[in-house]
Order: structure tokens, then sequence, then C-alpha cells
């Protein structure tokens, strides 16, 4: 009886060492604690928040580009800047430039809404002129980078002296042309066209006081987004 009770105590030692070898390792192999492991991923994701919002200006630019119409499409607003000269084959030289507002009324239509400035080089005195006027114009032909156009139009003309001399300083401008627009990048657009250039008052102060003149027009200019 004390050889079995001898023995019963020595296996109850063993397994109770044994059991804590297996907890010493059990406890070795249990996972970090949450928090450890989700530290550096918070990291991580903290770090690529300015990325992210970086990429979703540069979507938010694009989607805003993306939703202004291409240049000849309905609703498409623009303005342009450029220069002019004319001759009448005789003896007078004439140069302008002008500040523009181009809207499309629809795809290839647009109306010119435009303020010249002129410089009439004349026999007699020479005068300088402001000049309003209005312009419709159709792109017959628009491929993805160019345009081609015909355009009419007519304007008023206040002078500070008699255009042409023995005439008035109060006419008219009416035009018609054609030309094209050349795309530089997607909101600048290169403008060049060639237009009868008329100037008269229509004989409203009577044939005696209309001398009129009349020559071809070339003109440049730069076509930019509104």
């Amino acid at each position: 009886m004390r050889h079995g009770a001898w023995m019963l105590g020595v296996a109850a030692g063993m397994a109770s060492m044994a059991s804590g070898a297996f907890g010493e390792a059990a406890l070795r192999l249990v996972p970090a604690a949450p928090e450890e492991v989700l530290r550096p991923v918070e990291i991580e994701r903290a770090e690529h928040v300015p990325a992210s919002l970086s990429l979703d200006r540069a979507i938010g630019d694009a989607d805003a580009a993306s939703d202004k119409p291409a240049y000849g499409e309905e609703g498409g607003r623009f303005w342009a800047i450029g220069a002019g000269i004319t001759h009448d084959f005789v003896d007078a030289t004439d140069t302008n430039i002008f500040f523009s507002y181009h809207y499309f009324l629809a795809d290839g239509v647009e109306f010119v809404g435009e303020v010249g400035a002129w410089y009439y080089n004349q026999p007699g005195d020479d005068a300088f002129a402001l000049n309003p006027a209005m312009v419709f114009r159709w792109h017959f032909l628009r491929q993805e980078d160019w345009t081609l156009y015909a355009d009419m139009g007519i304007g008023l003309l206040f002078a500070s002296d008699n255009v042409p001399d023995g005439g008035t300083s109060f006419d008219f401008t009416p035009r018609v042309g054609v030309g094209m627009t050349y795309e530089i990048d997607w909101d600048t657009r290169f403008l060049v066209g060639l237009r009868w250039a008329h100037v008269s008052n229509a004989r409203i102060y009577g044939n005696d006081q209309n001398p009129s003149r009349d020559g071809p027009m070339l003109y440049a200019g730069v076509i930019i987004r509104f």
C-alpha cells in the first residue's frame, strides 16, 4: 500500500510539472494584444490620408474641366484678344486692336460681342475710333484641334475725326469674312482670319457726306476659355 501511494504521488507530481510546462508554452504562443497589432496599421493609414485627399482633389478638378463644353459645342464661353490691319489699296492704312466675348448658341454657331479700337492713317486728319460690334460665326468645318469658319456682323464707329476724310465721325462697320482656329491646349486657341472691312454712314447725312472706305482686313488673336 505504501509503495502504491508513493507511485501515485510521483505520477501526480509529473503531471503537475507537465501541466506547468505546457501552460508556459501556451502563453508564449498567445498573439500580441489587438492594440499592438493594429497600431502600425493605423499609423500607415494616417500616412496615406493626404495622398488620398490630393487624388480626390485632382479627380475633382478633372471632372470640373470635363463638365465644360469643348470648343464649338453649345454653351461654350470664351474671350479673345487680338489685332488687325487693313488697307484700301489707295492711300489709307488702318490698324485695330480688339477684345471680344464668345458664346456658342448651338454646336458650331457662335455669337461674338466685340469692342475694337482703331487708328485711321488717312489723307487729311488721322483719327482714333472706338468700334463696338456684334458678329455671328459659323464653324462649318470642325476637327479635333482646328476649325474653319465664316462670319458676318456689323458695328458702330465713334471717331475723333471724320472717317474717311470728308465724311463723318459716326459710321457703320459691316463685315463678312472667313477664318480658322487652332487648338494650343484645352483652354487656349489661336485665331486668324480675313474679312472685308467697310466704313460708311449709310447716307444718313446725305450722299455728299458719305465717302465710304473698303478694304481687306487681316487679323489674328488668342482665344481663352472663360
